[in-house]
């Protein structure tokens, strides 16, 4: 699997870097500034939402702030990857009650920087973000973490991002250029509204300098169909 870019390794100091050091100030600014949840989730697979997910963590870690990357994208995990790094065991034991957290959170994979991964599983998965569970381990952890970053599924194809959201303390809302129609991102919009959730902001993603699509995307008339090699993801 291809590791996602970091954009703070080997001290290096680029516009990209620039970019979500811009970002990880202007939320701090918003409301509260400590023990902070923030839920990172997109419209479809794709939209680089977890590297969105990572770099933000990282850019505050480098800020000398303790942060906890959780990868709630169960059904498809892809955090440990952007650090090239491999698992044992998942979020999704600990909240089974097969593992207790401290053997699952993965310390110091860089500085300032602990993630809870996960394994990819296929059933009951929207079931194991519902209830006191998480949100009690949530609360837990906020007492040993200045921030903690949600990676959570895209809201068009799981309903796990708006429960998730109900729990942290505002959403990052990625948009890949040119890969969602308009209806499609309005959708997405009123599902966040409806579930009161603070909007920290919009990351359109994936342009270039020039202001065009990076990567050759184009349009994409996304339908069920499209969907099914997310549920049916690298098993991990």
């Amino acid at each position: 699997m291809a590791e996602r870019n970091i954009f703070f390794k080997k001290g290096q100091n680029n516009q990209m870097a620039e970019l979500f050091r811009i970002l990880r100030t202007n939320i701090y600014f918003m409301g509260k500034k400590k023990n902070r949840v923030v839920v990172v989730t997109s419209t479809i697979p794709g939209e680089g939402k977890s590297t969105v997910a990572s770099n933000y963590a990282m850019s505050v870690a480098i800020g000398k702030e303790k942060v906890l990357l959780i990868d709630c994208d169960i059904r498809k995990p892809r955090a440990h990857s952007s650090f090239g790094i491999q698992i044992n065991h998942g979020m999704g034991e600990v909240l089974s009650g097969e593992k207790k957290i401290d053997e699952v959170i993965l310390k110091g994979v860089e500085k300032n920087l602990d993630i809870l991964p996960s394994k990819h599983m296929d059933q009951n998965v929207s079931e194991l973000f519902l209830g006191d569970r998480m949100r009690n381990i949530l609360e837990k952890l906020r007492k040993k973490y200045d921030l903690i970053v949600l990676d959570t599924p895209p809201l068009m194809v799981v309903t796990d991002a708006l429960i998730l959201s109900q729990y942290g303390d505002g959403v990052l809302y990625v948009c890949g250029y040119d890969m969602v129609t308009k209806q499609e991102m309005n959708q997405a919009k009123k599902m966040l509204d409806s579930a009161g959730v603070t909007l920290y902001g919009v990351i359109v993603n994936r342009i270039n300098k020039d202001g065009y699509s990076h990567g050759n995307y184009g349009y994409y008339n996304y339908k069920y169909k499209d969907y099914q090699d997310y549920f049916n993801g690298d098993k991990q």
